[in-house]
């Protein structure tokens, strides 16, 4: 019997005398939900049954609170007094708060000490060489399993980390002996023959001599091992993947030393976190396995102990109760929000190697700390705004674990409908690559709309992404008919799902903690308001045709502290920031440009290029950066000294924000940050670019798309739009626009410029479709025009309004314009889907979120407008606004007039589109 809700009371730990003699016990009342049986629920849903937890399960009254929510699995049930009451058996296990999924490496941190665990979170992974090294060695016992040679596996892997070894400072050689001398324990264990049942062989390849030893050959994995094994248990609410799993059970590598017989016991705690998932799976799991490699590059003769690399260790009920006991705990203080103090364990201080740095946090940050405090507090303010962003960061955090659980609590056809899955695929061929990973083909039926994209990481799965095989997998091709993506796997290709990561909201917190524990005095000054902005007062002659423009140059030349350039719809803001670079540069500054997007970023470095300059180092991935841009891709893997002297020197380097959190860019330095697209990015995410710099430049425009989180909140006010507010005077709005002709702007500029924009010239504000050779008449016409088609009761999808879209389109086509001139906006997936069925190929079709700084000579508007404009494009008007001022020539609005007209700003927008 499972039962599980919400907590309503929790009562004392008391002590009973049964026949196994005195046993602790704790009575905890629970408002059972969905997640119980069906029998559990009582008639009444506000009324709460009896929860009875026994022995070790009642030490969860220690964290466990009124509002939490508790799930007991193979709960007893019992009469008593009329009333039905449940109770722990043997086989019960009792989860805290089961939607939060707790990574097992957390968890692992936080058995060690749950302040470590806080400190982890906030300072993120460093570029520190024993991360980098573990990362190789991890990626080299892959390979081996995999069926590579040890030697190309260590030349290839030390190759892909040249610029994070570069960065540190490493000698390619002495590295690649250290990977080898640790990957060469892994290679031995391989090979010593313990796994021959495995269906683990030496390579017949490369044996030869029948009379030759086996163990001295490569050794190829069977079909018994996998990889880098993705797992997520709904039941323990854990998640993380396996360095490897031989015949169901975990086996985990560690890149340190153990010269002790047994495992140490937060890493056994790790390997029996993989035992738990896969218990849920219904594995049986009773043995774990720690990999120690760096016991083999130990000298035996200045070592004593232990030091075969292999330790087992026997994993049983009682101990899977205590690492769920310790998730629980831990997913219970991140409920309540506080952040651990240390006390919660039996960790001593004085042996910590992070005891300086937790104590220098909790110092800084007035936080209770087991290790006490050093330093003084930073102001009140800083720590408040700290608790705010904070709280609103896990907040986000909350909502993407909401994303993991709709893996499981959705059916694969409400996770196609929700846009977040390809399903019903059939498999259609695999094939192994020359690096050990798999191509994977399948063919789809239907060529339903998605968010996933080619070049996405997704889960790839045989159907169930939870309970069955997944492998994560890089998206080659995903056409209407076919599926392509690689997996370091195999795995029956039937289902594609967006698999959420919680890498930005990590970030977020990094870049939190480094901008006010790290961060300078005087930046923190004028961004809370303790000091205004200063500004230098010197002229610069720059743009001579464009006031605006020349006056945000100036501004952001002037700033000894930061500066906002306010750049509505195709103001030219892409060319004033390709001029500001390269006066910057000319001056002698280093330059970091930033922006939410890959493609604002290229944009930038062809507007650059278009100005003569090109020495640029452009930070990113080959799928996320442009075709034409990729000469200017840093190359990461090779020569560590060629590629860190590549990035170091660099006078202008760009990439994405996301990027500016990374490992290799985290320690960069430079005189100027510029970042674009500024209004979309969350605080947090533009700390993480202007950490970087001495001064910044924000460009933005807070009337368009708002930052991009699910929580909403405080993170929806980006930096930007903050501090236009309190330092208008860093501020120049450029005004003059080149996109759009008089009549379609005028409705942006009226109603979300106060009437400030205005067309840059005649032939801006005069352009019509005979500029390019199309005759009007009928449904082709220049300016705005409104087509009325009454609204439907399914809120995603509109069949009669995509028709009237799509035969607008084709009128505009059979006119003479190029399909490839047309863009139409819809605001859901299904909708898109549906449109796409009607308008000619070539014409593109999305959302507004992929529109924004983009343009067409003719953009459809379909609104799907329902009576409660309840859509994407209604919950914000800023996202209207967009869709609007993407048009040049001509602008179609398509939809519901009477649903439209129900609220004041999309009544007006009717009647500016229906004016002769």
């Amino acid at each position: 019997m499972n039962v599980r809700g919400e907590v309503t009371d929790v009562g004392d730990v008391r002590s009973v005398s049964t026949q196994y003699g005195e046993r602790d016990v704790l009575d905890v009342h629970v408002r059972p939900n969905e997640g119980s049986d069906d029998d559990v629920r009582p008639g009444d849903p506000e009324a709460s049954v009896r929860v009875t937890l026994w022995g070790k399960w009642t030490e969860t009254a220690d964290y466990l609170d009124p509002g939490m929510e508790l799930w007991v699995t193979d709960a007893d049930e019992d009469e008593w007094n009329g009333e039905t009451n449940y109770a722990t058996s043997k086989q019960s296990y009792v989860v805290v708060e089961p939607d939060f999924l707790v990574d097992v490496t957390n968890i692992r941190s936080f058995v060690q000490c749950p302040r470590m665990y806080y400190l982890n979170k906030l300072s993120g992974l460093p570029l520190k060489y024993p991360v980098t090294k573990g990362t190789i060695v991890h990626e080299v016992f892959g390979d081996l399993l995999r069926g590579r040679s040890l030697d190309d596996a260590v030349a290839e892997r030390v190759d892909d980390a040249g610029l994070e070894l570069g960065l540190l400072g490493r000698d390619r050689d002495e590295v690649e002996a250290d990977v080898r001398a640790n990957a060469a324990a892994i290679e031995g264990w391989l090979k010593q023959g313990h796994f021959s049942s495995d269906g683990g062989t030496p390579d017949a390849d490369l044996v030869g001599d029948a009379e030759s030893d086996p163990a001295e050959d490569d050794w190829q994995a069977g079909d018994d091992w996998r990889s880098e094994y993705t797992l997520i248990s709904e039941t323990f609410g854990i998640k993380g993947r396996c360095d490897a799993i031989r015949r169901g059970m975990p086996v985990e590598l560690k890149t340190g030393k153990n010269t002790n017989r047994d495992p140490r016991f937060h890493d056994k705690v790790q390997a029996a976190c993989y035992a738990l998932m896969l218990e849920d799976r219904g594995v049986d799991v009773d043995t774990g396995t720690l990999l120690y490699t760096k016991n083999a590059a130990v000298d035996r003769s200045e070592a004593s102990g232990d030091l075969s690399p292999a330790k087992e260790f026997s994993i049983s009920k009682g101990f899977l109760e205590f690492v769920v006991r310790e998730r629980n705990h831990l997913a219970a203080i991140e409920a309540r929000g506080d952040p651990p103090t240390g006390f919660e364990a039996d960790a001593k201080c004085e042996y910590c190697f992070e005891q300086d740095t937790c104590m220098v946090v909790s110092g800084r940050l007035d936080q209770e700390s087991k290790a006490g405090q050093l330093g003084t507090p930073i102001p009140g303010g800083e720590r408040a705004y700290f608790r705010e962003l904070y709280d609103a960061v896990e907040a986000e955090r909350r909502e993407v674990h909401d994303e993991y659980r709709k893996l499981w609590e959705q059916t694969p056809a409400e996770r196609a409908d929700d846009d977040r899955a390809v399903v019903d695929l059939e498999p259609a061929g695999r094939e192994e690559l020359p690096d050990g990973r798999w191509q994977l083909t399948a063919t789809r039926p239907t060529a339903a709309a998605s968010k996933i994209r080619q070049g996405d990481r997704v889960l790839a799965s045989d159907g169930d992404p939870v309970k069955g095989t997944a492998e994560m997998a890089r998206v080659e091709t995903l056409s209407p008919d076919r599926v392509v993506v690689t997996a370091d796997e195999p795995v029956d290709l039937r289902r594609l799902d967006v698999y959420p990561s919680e890498l930005s909201v990590d970030r977020m917190l990094t870049a939190l903690h480094d901008a006010l524990l790290k961060g300078d005095e005087r930046r923190k000054d004028v961004l809370f308001d303790r000091a205004t902005p200063e500004f230098r007062d010197e002229d610069h002659a720059v743009i001579e045709n464009n006031d605006a423009q020349n006056a945000a140059v100036n501004r952001s030349l002037n700033a000894e502290d930061f500066a906002l350039v306010h750049g509505p719809p195709g103001t030219g803001k892409t060319y004033t920031i390709a001029t500001l670079i390269r006066e910057f540069v000319e001056r002698g500054d280093r330059v970091l440009l930033a922006a939410f997007t890959n493609r604002a970023v290229d944009n930038a470095l062809e507007a650059l290029r278009e100005q003569g300059y090109s020495d640029i180092v452009r930070v990113g991935t080959s799928n996320g950066i442009r075709e034409d841009m990729q000469d200017l891709r840093l190359n990461q893997s090779g020569n560590p000294a060629e590629c860190a002297r590549a990035l170091q020197t660099a006078d202008v380097v760009a990439a994405t924000t996301a990027t500016c959190g990374s490992r290799v860019m985290r320690e960069q330095e430079f005189d100027v940050v510029l970042v674009d697209e500024a209004s979309q990015l969350t605080e947090p995410d533009t700390l993480a670019a202007i950490n970087h710099g001495d001064r910044f430049v924000l460009v933005g425009d807070h009337e368009q798309l708002p930052p991009v989180v699910r929580s909403g909140g405080r993170l929806g006010t980006s930096l930007f739009e903050r501090l236009v507010d309190t330092h208008p005077e860093a501020a120049v709005m450029l005004d003059q626009q080149y996109r759009m002709s008089q009549r379609i702007q005028a409705f942006s500029s009226e109603s979300f410029y106060d009437g400030q924009l205005r067309p840059a010239t005649g032939e801006v504000a005069g352009q019509t479709l005979a500029d390019l050779g199309v005759e009007t008449g009928g449904a082709v016409r220049d300016g705005v025009s409104f087509h009325d088609v009454p609204g439907t009761g399914d809120a995603h999808v509109d069949p009669a309004e995509a028709e009237r879209v799509g035969d607008v389109v084709r009128e505009y086509v059979d006119a003479g314009l190029d399909p490839a001139d047309v863009g139409v906006i819809a605001p859901f997936r299904a909708q898109i889907a549906e449109i796409g069925r009607h308008v000619p190929e070539g014409v593109a079709v999305d959302t507004v979120d992929r529109f924004q700084g983009s343009s067409k000579e003719v953009i459809a508007v379909s609104f799907v407008a329902t009576g409660s404009l309840d859509g994407p494009i209604f919950e914000d008007h800023r996202r209207v606004n967009v869709a609007l001022t993407r048009a040049k020539k001509s602008l179609v609005l398509v939809g519901d007039e009477r649903a439209l007209r129900s609220e004041p700003l999309y009544d007006r927008m009717v009647d500016w589109a229906t004016l002769g």
